[in-house]
């Protein structure tokens, strides 16, 4: 069997391993080398130092809306494409050169949560199950037809790192039983049930900003979602400040949503229901810092509204 896989993500990167184990993968699509850190340098993705230790050709085209990637991608000969979090949209023409058409692996269950952040929708909502879908691809966003789907359980303090990476464990073992059993002809395509489909969008920094007036628990599912990027954050005095630790606490106050109190020697934050315990902050600009140092340098903290 011969593959080209596309992907970008750390996720990705784990459902290429065996790929390169058990088939011929003849190259990877990757996306470019990106600027990453205060020094702006460029880095490349996961995938990208996957296959290069494989020795495996790397394309990393800046878009494949021409017919050069087309031509390129017909060139190979490859039986199947696999795509996994490539983070662009792969367009029809390439989509049906090899024989056997081309494949993603969707870290949900299909028809729920399509879109480019699926776990962490997952998690935010407060979900106790996702799992990996394994599809044909057509050219809208993952409509097309689902050849096998395996669940998994979310457990209570999962983060996305944690999830993405028990996801692609997943996405391994059943991507490689799908392949097998699609070219042998043992399964076949199944239509969605798209009046059911719910759609995710790409993260945004603003996105992680507290509402106080929400449940503590969705605070922390908040922060379980965003713990990587863009991270949950309010205002202390007109100061970004960003929860980098928390947990969700039964405790309540009669102080209003967003106030800062001590109990039990620790710090909580007032939330429309229970309260929030802060354990690591970080003020913009600043390092990040355990709750009770940051408290003893911002005496003004305790009793603040934040927001």
């Amino acid at each position: 069997m011969k593959i080209i896989f596309f992907g970008t993500s750390d996720f990705a990167a784990e459902i290429l391993k065996p790929l390169i184990e058990k088939f011929e993968v003849l190259a990877v699509v990757t996306q470019p080398d990106k600027a990453v850190g205060r020094q702006q340098v460029l880095a490349a993705s996961e995938v990208s130092k996957i296959a290069e230790s494989a020795g495996i050709r790397i394309l990393k085209f800046s878009t494949l809306k021409n017919t050069e990637a087309e031509s390129e991608m017909a060139g190979f000969g490859a039986d199947i494409f696999v795509v996994a979090a490539y983070g662009k949209i792969v367009p029809g023409k390439i989509l049906s050169i090899p024989r056997l058409g081309s494949i993603n692996v969707h870290a949900s269950l299909l028809p729920k949560y399509r879109g480019a952040s699926p776990i962490q929708a997952a998690i935010k909502n407060g979900d106790t199950e996702t799992g990996v879908t394994i599809m044909l691809m057509d050219e809208l966003v993952d409509h097309g037809p689902l050849l096998a789907e395996e669940a998994i359980t979310i457990d209570k303090d999962d983060t996305t790192p944690v999830l993405s990476h028990k996801l692609a464990i997943l996405g391994q073992n059943l991507l490689l039983r799908t392949i097998i059993s699609y070219e042998q002809g043992l399964i076949g395509p199944i239509e969605q049930d798209h009046s059911a489909a719910t759609l995710t969008s790409i993260i945004r920094k603003e996105d992680g900003k507290v509402d106080w007036c929400t449940d503590a628990s969705a605070i922390y599912n908040l922060y379980r979602a965003f713990v990587s990027w863009p991270g949950i954050w309010t205002k202390f005095n007109g100061a970004v400040i960003k929860i980098n630790k928390c947990a969700c606490s039964d405790y309540v106050s009669s102080n209003k949503p967003g106030t800062v109190y001590k109990q039990d020697e620790k710090i909580f934050v007032v939330c429309a229901k229970g309260s929030l315990q802060l354990i690591e902050v970080q003020l913009a600009g600043k390092k990040n810092t355990d709750i009770q140092s940051f408290v003893r340098g911002h005496k003004d903290f305790i009793g603040s509204v934040l927001g």
